[in-house]
């Protein structure tokens, strides 16, 4: 698994290279939240700051990879929670995850953020992408398994020449239960493979800038 995502990486990095007129530079700003054996469905529960660096890579108007690194704040608490195991547990935590991912996003509509606004029809699309990551948990009593799958959705639009501003909701599907300090107990015959492990999310706005103009467009026919 991590020899997959070492070689995504290098293949991303490739297009990054080879490429710069293709290629935009941005921050993330918003939020981190958590899901797990403290917190089983809240969505956007006890949201703490997610900030991040990204980079995209457009192969087509439809289709691109990208790089997200962010660095985010977790924490979960029993006591917001009214279920019998949630009270009698009475567990709690806080901690920080650093996350990096390598993404292939599809925009539904055909969209590119090179040229000028008034002649760039192609200005808005909503997206969806999937990955694979891994992750650094400050907290966390095992990091032997920090491989996470990425996925999420979004809308993104060109609001300058070569700028591109977006808002972004994704989730993190981690192998790792000790996020929140909380193991669910099972006998070996009946461990849970996929449910059992905790998650993050994060949600927030970013803006991207394509340093390169992928073709140059001509005075005569700007208006």
């Amino acid at each position: 698994m991590r020899n997959l995502a070492l070689t995504i990486l290098l293949v991303i990095s490739f297009f990054f290279t080879s490429g710069q007129g293709k290629a935009e530079y941005g921050v993330f700003l918003g939020t981190a939240s958590y899901n797990g054996d403290i917190n089983h469905s809240k969505l956007f529960y006890s949201p703490s700051i997610g900030i991040g660096l990204l980079a995209n890579y457009n192969i087509s108007r439809h289709l691109v990879v990208g790089l997200k690194g962010i660095y985010g704040s977790l924490n979960g608490s029993d006591a917001d929670f009214n279920y019998p195991e949630n009270q009698i547990r009475q567990a709690s935590f806080s901690t920080s995850v650093i996350d990096i991912s390598a993404v292939v996003e599809f925009n539904f509509m055909s969209y590119t953020s090179s040229g000028f606004t008034k002649k760039n029809d192609e200005r808005f699309t909503p997206f969806v992408f999937l990955g694979i990551g891994g992750n650094y948990v400050f907290s966390s009593s095992d990091n032997s398994a920090p491989v996470s799958i990425p996925f999420g959705l979004g809308f993104k639009y060109n609001i300058f020449e070569r700028v591109t501003l977006g808002l972004e909701w994704s989730f993190r599907k981690t192998f790792n239960d000790t996020i929140d300090g909380v193991i669910t107990i099972q006998d070996t015959e009946n461990t849970p493979s996929i449910h059992n492990d905790d998650w993050y999310s994060f949600c927030g706005l970013f803006v991207t800038y394509r340093v390169f103009k992928e073709k140059i467009d001509c005075p005569a026919y700007i208006k």
